[in-house]
């Protein structure tokens, strides 16, 4: 009988080709308490990023939640935390986005 990593392993390996026909890639980085660590990777340019790579995020949860019981949860540990827009692209800096007035921009 498989173990957990080798359930969670042929599972990534399916959902690889079909998440790299839509311009993104999983790499399955370990599994430490149940929670499978993956690392996600968008391959075609997208309006917002972090948007997409969260909603990818979840949707492989789902896949992976539902497939293998056992398995507690999925955690993305190259996601950053959700205020960071921008985050993945080149020369990224935070910025104030606060106007001069102290409201925020639009």
């Amino acid at each position: 009988m498989p173990d957990l990593k080798d359930k969670v392993a042929t599972r990534v390996g399916e959902m690889s080709t079909y998440l790299a026909r839509s311009g993104a890639a999983i790499e399955l980085v370990d599994i430490q308490d149940g929670i499978a660590r993956i690392r996600l990777s968008l391959t075609r340019p997208r309006p917002n990023r972090l948007v997409a790579s969260l909603q990818l995020k979840s949707g492989i949860e789902r896949a992976l939640l539902d497939d293998i019981p056992e398995l507690r949860g999925v955690e993305a540990i190259n996601l950053p935390p959700y205020s960071e827009l921008g985050w993945d692209q080149p020369g990224f800096v935070p910025v104030d986005l606060t106007g001069k007035d102290g409201g925020t921009t639009r």
